[in-house]
Parts: C-alpha cells; sequence; structure tokens
C-alpha cells in the first residue's frame, strides 16, 4: 500500500489554502490510505490532527519564528519531507514547495503529484496585466514571467496535477501540460457550512434586499468592477464587502463606501451569519481556482453571480445562478436589478444551489480524488498502486 506524503511548507491555517489540504488529506486518510502532511506549524485547532508532521510544534513556536525566516523554515520542513520518502510514496505538493523539492522527490522514484489551487501564473499574469493597463496602473500584483517560468518547470517534474476548476485546466493546457497529467477535481465544504433554510433564515430580508461580496477586495476580485455596475443598477438595496482591502486598490474602492447602501466589514473567520444575512451572493473575479467562498455561498442556499473564475466550476448556469464576464458592464447590470427584483427567481435558484452543496463535502470530494488518481497511477503503471 502506497502512503500520500504531503508537503506544505508554511503554516496550516484553518482558513484558506492551508484548511483545504487538511480536509482533502483526512478525506483521504478516512479511505483506508496512509497519510502524512509536513507543514512548519499548524492552528491551535489542528493540532491533534494525527498525521501533521510538524517542523514546529506548538511550544516551540515563538522561539522558531523568531530564530528562523519563514524561507529557513520552509527549507527545514521541505528537508524532513524529502528525507523520509520512499520510492513507494505518493508526493504531493502544494504552492510554495520548492523546485528543489520536486526534482528531489522525482529522484527517489515517488510518484509526484502537485496541487494548482490558482490558474498557472503565465495566465494570471497576462489577466492582471491586462486589467492594470486598462486602469492605467503599473502591475503591482506580484507575479513575474520569472514565478511562472519556475511554476512550468515544477510541473514538468509531475505525474499528475490536481485542478480544482475547469479555468485552471485551461490554464494548465495552456502553459503545456499534458491533458493526461491533469486531475479535473474540486474543493468542498464541511457539513457544518450547509444551512438549513426552514431552520437559518436570512434576516437580511428584513433590512431589504442584502448582496454579499467575501474576499479580499482588490483588483483581482473584480470588487472595483462590482462598486460600478452596483451604483449603476440603481438597486434599493444593500451592498456589503466583507473582507480586507488591499492597499492597491483604496483609491478605486473607498470613494464608493461613502455612498449609501454599500457597507464594509472587515474580515471575519465566522461566515455563518454574513450568509444568513444575503439574499445574492456576488463575485466577479478576474482570476481564481476555485473559491472556498463560493462552495460556502452554496451550503447557505444563496443564489450566486459570478464570473466564470468567480464560479470555480461549480455554479450551474441557469441553475444555480447567473455565470457571466467580469467585463460585461451590461450583463451585469441587468443580472444584479433581475435577481433583485425577482424573490421567486432567488428562491428557485438558491434551493437548487443547496441542493447540490451536497456534492462538495469534503469526504466525497476527498475520496473522488483519491479513487481518480489511484485510477491514473494503474494506468500509468500498469500495476495497482
Amino acid at each position: 500500500m502506497r502512503i500520500v506524503a504531503a508537503v506544505y511548507p508554511i503554516r496550516v491555517f484553518d482558513s484558506g489554502p492551508g484548511y483545504a489540504c487538511q480536509r482533502i488529506l483526512d478525506a483521504m486518510g478516512a479511505s483506508g490510505i496512509a497519510i502524512t502532511l509536513y507543514c512548519v506549524s499548524a492552528d491551535d485547532c489542528l493540532m491533534q490532527t494525527p498525521f501533521l508532521r510538524l517542523t514546529l510544534p506548538r511550544w516551540a513556536e515563538s522561539i522558531g519564528y523568531r530564530l528562523c525566516s519563514e524561507k529557513a523554515l520552509a527549507t527545514i520542513t521541505e528537508w524532513r519531507f524529502t528525507w523520509a520518502l520512499s520510492g513507494r510514496d505518493i508526493a504531493y505538493m502544494w504552492p510554495a514547495t520548492d523546485l528543489r523539492t520536486f526534482q528531489k522527490a522525482k529522484a527517489a522514484g515517488c510518484i509526484v503529484v502537485a496541487e494548482n489551487i490558482n490558474t498557472h501564473q503565465m495566465s494570471s499574469k497576462r489577466i492582471l496585466d491586462r486589467e492594470y493597463q486598462r486602469l492605467g496602473m503599473i502591475p503591482t500584483h506580484g507575479i513575474s514571467d520569472q514565478a511562472a517560468a519556475i511554476e512550468s518547470s515544477k510541473l514538468d517534474y509531475v505525474d499528475f496535477v490536481y485542478s480544482p476548476s475547469p479555468c485552471v485546466t485551461s490554464s494548465l493546457i495552456d502553459a503545456g501540460v499534458p491533458l493526461e497529467k491533469i486531475i479535473s477535481t474540486s474543493y468542498g465544504l464541511s457539513s457544518s457550512d450547509l444551512l438549513d433554510p426552514d431552520i437559518d433564515e436570512k434576516t437580511g430580508q428584513e433590512d431589504g434586499f442584502v448582496a454579499v461580496f467575501v474576499g479580499r477586495i482588490g483588483i483581482r476580485k473584480g470588487v472595483h468592477l462590482l462598486l460600478d455596475y452596483w451604483v449603476k443598477s440603481g438597486v434599493k438595496g444593500t451592498l456589503r464587502l466583507v473582507g480586507d482591502i488591499e492597499a492597491n486598490a483604496r483609491h478605486l474602492i473607498e470613494p464608493y463606501l461613502a455612498r449609501s447602501g454599500i457597507q464594509h466589514v472587515s474580515f471575519r473567520q465566522d461566515l455563518k451569519q454574513v450568509y444568513r444575512d444575503a439574499n445574492l451572493f456576488l463575485f466577479p473575479s478576474l482570476e481564481e481556482g476555485s473559491p472556498l467562498v463560493t462552495y460556502l455561498s452554496l451550503g447557505a442556499g444563496l443564489p450566486s453571480l459570478v464570473s466564470p473564475m468567480g464560479g470555480g466550476g461549480i455554479i450551474r448556469k441557469g441553475i444555480d445562478g447567473m455565470v457571466i464576464d467580469p467585463h460585461d458592464e451590461e450583463g451585469w447590470i441587468s443580472a444584479i436589478r433581475s435577481l433583485a427584483g425577482d424573490p421567486d427567481l432567488r428562491a428557485t435558484l438558491g434551493a437548487n444551489a443547496r441542493a447540490h452543496a451536497e456534492d462538495y463535502l469534503w469526504e466525497k470530494v476527498g475520496r473522488q480524488r483519491l479513487d481518480e488518481l489511484m485510477k491514473r497511477i494503474e494506468k500509468h503503471s500498469g500495476t495497482k498502486p
């Protein structure tokens, strides 16, 4: 029996990519395969996870972070990971893993698997460069040609790469990754994220129509476009932006915050009340993988108005919501007006979304990922894993 040995060479938080990594591995482990996850440190609520291999246990964190740089801690974590590998292991690389670790795992005879949480950086750089140019701004997104080239070099060493959405898959193909290496999959949500509409009433309806955006408030997420569309729609209601405003977008975002009907709320870990209080989820992202906030929208039974990237491959057009190009001004304005003015449409889309969410519980997603990987390995090697 093979072992899935994963590396996540930073701290594993109980949110974002670290949360997804931990939940996927937990579900894989429940299917009967042995799991290890090498990381620098972890949030307190994850400390009892049996497969964690911490470079800094809880008692050593304050000393370790004071004496060592993040780069040094990542290097130590990846060294521990590669030192423990055997040729029969599945080496599962999460973002930020160094190219040399891919090379070492391949040289050790492992099956090398990568997780591409977002589109290939070649694609994301092109998308964001174009938007910054359209806005007359110097790009400050931090994605370089060198970073994109290194990502391609890493993918040269993988046997398989998990792609969480059709947009990510397209970007990988554009970057020259053979289709047979790509495992199309998704992310997920927990059963506790499934809100029962009969019990969890949307108190936002008492205050009128409420639309919500959740995530980093900046150019990449298309919030500057959303604010323009919302104002031009003339809808009577509240647009609630939940998240931290990125510094390079403040001059685009803050002028709108003085307007009646537009609210900014700082990011919070527990988002259940945010979704309960909303009637519509809005996410016009320009570049994404498969955003966890969109899964939470499904679980909350909210209709969604999203871009193709923001939909993450899980919002079914005309079934769970509407999927519109983020630069289609007329389409977005029309859709906002339509959804704001038609409670029956929202109810139908929301009910479909809530039912669809059951397909993305982490237990199902992790098992499906493992099953597909084992099928690929068997086909690739001609023998059962």
